[in-house]
């Protein structure tokens, strides 16, 4: 049994949406919220540890729904090919170690080289290193095309039906949490071609079938609206990125109840290094980049759940500075700071799947919280701030700074 903590005197925002409670109290015990709110406290045992949290502000811990964690911020992400694998997976260590830091106590990780993520995640259960609760997707199921070759070891090449299948078994065998596929070409590899659509209808339906059989969601990246339309069609949870999405793929999506995952704020890194960035790349992502913002928006407004991902680990996306995207919603008025701040816990546990566990400060729920120096609802800059973040906490126990 570990020894009760009760944090007083803190302003509250649970996640749920409502106004910060003040003067408010969290219990945790046995690593579970008991108690969260200002009003009728219940009575604590003597041993129960008090930390006064006068001056602080307690949020949820924050979620990632899109990184990939072998991937180090290279201005050119064939360069990670170049690097040995046993030196990436204590490279991610590191990485995942930096994240936790920055407040994201969850993260799902969409795709990953040779199984480096489920290898980590191991580490972390194990207790060899702190990081992040992770959600590992494996290897990312994509038809036979152009550019996979850019990525060694990330992709499981299949074609058809049943090779889909046997894919998302294999995925499923190796211990992912999730599944992901290819409903479009990409932008990070050269011959992709963004607004094609790639896996068919019925190839898709089969992987998210083998998900659901053990109760895991599958994840589509899917740049333009044909393919994103597939991806509903075949029953995919999340829609990742979403760049070119049309108004009735945006209806497809809202009609189904599927999340989108946009990941921003890349763009704007690609722009501010394009001297660095592949011209290729670079592209691309210009062509898309003029009406993302407006998509994602409209997207809002049709009642679509958005969840915040970053893509961490592309080009100049570094793991620890994942806060960015959520600064990045509120100053494009996409969303306003208690939206953007809901994005990243409350919705983003829900499009994984997740919110019996996380993603709200409530009775029953794991206690993975935030304290800040300042009211993010104020200047949700705090959250980049350094020394903006008081404490992290992960399962009720403090992160070791």
């Amino acid at each position: 049994m570990e020894t009760p903590t009760l944090f007083t005197h803190l302003t509250l925002i649970d996640g749920l949406g409502g106004p910060p409670l003040e003067d408010a109290s969290l219990l945790v015990e046995n690593q579970c919220i008991t108690f969260a709110g200002n009003q009728n406290l219940p009575e604590i045992s003597p041993d129960t540890l008090v930390k006064d949290c006068t001056g602080q502000f307690m949020i949820p811990g924050l979620i990632d729904c899109h990184i990939h964690m072998e991937l180090h911020g290279f201005a050119d992400t064939f360069q990670e090919n170049l690097v040995d694998d046993k030196l990436r997976t204590l490279r991610v260590a590191k990485q995942m170690n930096d994240t936790l830091r920055a407040g994201f106590t969850t993260v799902r990780n969409v795709g990953c080289v040779n199984y480096i993520d489920l290898a980590v995640k191991a580490g972390i259960e194990a207790g060899y290193f702190q990081g992040p609760e992770i959600l590992s997707a494996g290897r990312i199921i994509s038809m036979t095309c152009s550019g996979t070759e850019y990525f060694e070891g990330m992709y499981r090449i299949a074609d058809g039906v049943d090779d889909c299948r046997k894919a998302a078994r294999e995925q499923l065998r190796a211990g992912a949490d999730l599944l992901k596929l290819m409903a479009t070409g990409a932008v990070m590899n050269p011959g992709g071609v963004p607004g094609a659509p790639q896996l068919n209808v019925d190839e898709m339906r089969a992987v998210v079938e083998e998900g659901a059989k053990l109760g895991k969601h599958t994840a589509a990246h899917a740049h333009a609206a044909q393919g994103i339309i597939n991806a509903v069609k075949a029953g995919v949870r999340t829609i990742e990125h979403g760049t070119m999405a049309d108004e009735k793929a945006l209806k497809v999506m809202a009609d189904a109840g599927t999340y989108l995952i946009p990941t921003i704020s890349l763009h704007d890194l690609f722009e501010a290094h394009s001297n660095e960035i592949p011209a290729f790349m670079l592209e691309k992502s210009r062509e898309m980049q003029n009406t993302y913002l407006d998509i994602i928006k409209q997207a809002i407004k049709m009642g679509i759940p958005v969840a915040m991902g970053t893509d961490a680990g592309t080009n100049y996306n570094y793991h620890g500075k994942n806060a960015a995207e959520i600064l990045y919603l509120v100053d494009q008025d996409i969303m306003t700071p208690m939206a953007a701040i809901q994005a990243a816990t409350r919705t983003a546990a829900r499009a994984i799947m997740m919110e019996k566990k996380i993603g709200t400060l409530e009775p029953g729920k794991q206690a993975d919280f935030l304290l800040l120096t300042e009211n993010p609802l104020n200047r949700i800059q705090v959250l980049t701030d350094s020394g903006g973040i008081a404490a992290v906490y992960k399962k009720g126990k403090a992160v070791i700074f």
